[in-house]
């Protein structure tokens, strides 16, 4: 965009506000979702095995469907794709709660599939916009008020879903879908009128085929995945369901690789893969998503341990979104300072022992105050680790005209981590009134942290100078 710094001003808390709001709405309704699902799956009469696909077939589409989003984009500017997707995702509401009318749970996921459509230009594409016009010495405090408002509005998701239930009833769910709507509908009248119009930046011709065979690629891994037992690795091999599905990935791998060489605009960029520091990046962004998914099992974690009704349990998780409120803005101001490094490492450390607090004192003790305390710990921890940093480790590691596809790849990897978790989670669901599975469950996500705490030690920022200058 063409303005001088002070006339600019405004125009990147303008932007900030408008797509802020997306944020919020993207983020509210996956965490919405968490203590509603169990009331779901009562009213369609389904196991924990299905109707966890309410939120994975979500994640699924979403983490295929990033590159493609962000590549139109970049064609067709933030501005058009952002409205668009706002009307698409509720659509894709309309449908969820049109579902309960019908009767009918797969048309229940099918909407899930056009929101998780619309999500992806929510998002995926507000990070992108910040990255591309945001200074470098203010873009930590604003990525990090993105991932806060995006973490945040998550996890309060299930507080509020909680509390449409109480004021409509578990009978009327669907409610709590067709709240989406008029949200949208004003936030894109909104920004028809009052957000700048970006301009296009992509050259050649849209990588079509690069782009059909990356999402057929992580859908096929992602349903391999999701059909294999991943606590008992070796037996997939006899498992024909899983290793077709990755035989099959491992030839469309092969051809996209060979087209996205002859690519003018390629829809993943290969060389990111030759950047040590990004493939870090990359891998702490996969271990981050894995966390975030976890917050979906807290409300049912508490109805469990605290012998709550069904659908209650999202109140306790406003402990994890109270505290989560002071991480961001602070960690995007430390992270200007100080870079991206200790603050993560920060947020990691805070998170491993909160995941161990909750599995090895909270739960045990069935107290409601205890099980606060370590909530709310944890929210501290997500605050300063959950997106801001990881943002900024690749953009401090990418030229300007590929953060937007370096934002969409990072986002990418971060979603395949939401998308696999459950799939490991789920195997600790078998008897979900057994207090030993969920604390299984947060131990291994505990551990999780600690892994992704092991590559940030490896990680080497680029000198915060030269990133001034980008």
């Amino acid at each position: 965009m063409n303005t001088s710094p002070s006339s600019a001003t405004p125009r990147y808390g303008l932007i900030l506000a408008i797509y802020v709001c997306g944020l919020m709405i993207g983020g509210l309704y996956v965490g919405m979702v968490s203590p509603v699902r169990t009331v779901i799956q009562e009213y369609f009469q389904i196991s924990d095995a299905s109707g966890i696909w309410m939120i994975n077939i979500y994640t699924l589409f979403y983490a295929a469907l990033i590159p493609i989003v962000g590549k139109l984009a970049d064609r067709n500017g933030r501005k058009t794709v952002f409205l668009i997707c706002l009307g698409i995702f509720a659509a894709g509401s309309l449908v969820c709660g049109l579902s309960q009318a019908a009767h009918f749970y797969l048309l229940l996921l099918a909407g899930r599939i056009i929101a998780a459509v619309g999500a992806c230009g929510m998002i995926p594409v507000a990070n992108a916009e910040i990255g591309a016009t945001f200074p470098s010495q203010k873009r930590g405090i604003a990525l990090g008020i993105t991932a806060g408002v995006a973490g945040i509005s998550n996890v309060i998701g299930a507080a509020v879903g909680s509390g449409v239930l109480a004021l409509v009833g578990n009978g009327n769910w669907a409610w709590l879908f067709y709240l989406a709507i008029p949200l949208c509908l004003i936030l894109a009248l909104t920004g028809i009128k009052l957000l700048p119009s970006s301009s296009t930046i992509a050259q050649g011709s849209m990588d079509i085929s690069g782009s059909v065979l990356f999402v057929l690629l992580i859908m096929l891994v992602l349903l391999g995945l999701r059909s294999a037992d991943l606590l008992h690795p070796l037996a997939n091999l006899s498992r024909p369901e899983v290793m077709i599905y990755l035989t099959i990935a491992l030839v469309v791998l092969l051809a996209f690789v060979l087209v996205e060489r002859k690519a003018a605009d390629p829809v993943f960029h290969q060389e990111f893969l030759t950047n040590k520091d990004l493939v870090i990046t990359m891998v702490v962004s996969f271990f981050v998503g894995c966390v975030i998914i976890s917050m979906t099992m807290i409300p049912q974690i508490c109805e469990v341990s605290l012998g709550l009704r069904t659908g209650s349990g999202g109140y306790f998780v406003i402990a994890v979104g109270a505290l989560s409120l002071i991480g961001p803005p602070m960690g995007g101001k430390l992270i200007d300072k100080m870079g991206a490094k200790p603050v993560m490492l920060f947020g990691l450390v805070v998170c491993t022992a909160a995941y161990l607090m909750l599995a090895l004192v909270c739960l045990p003790s069935h107290s409601p105050v205890i099980l606060v305390v370590g909530l709310a710990l944890l929210g501290l921890g997500m605050g300063f680790a959950m997106g801001a940093p990881t943002n900024y480790m690749v953009l401090e590691h990418t030229a300007p005209e590929k953060s937007g596809s370096a934002i969409a790849t990072i986002t990418l990897v971060r979603q395949i981590g939401t998308s696999l978790a459950p799939a490991i989670y789920v195997g600790f669901l078998t008897d979900p009134t057994h207090i030993g599975g969920f604390q299984a469950l947060l131990a291994t996500t505990a551990v999780f942290c600690v892994v992704a705490s092991a590559c940030m030690l490896a990680y080497k920022p680029a000198s915060h100078k030269a990133n001034r200058h980008q």
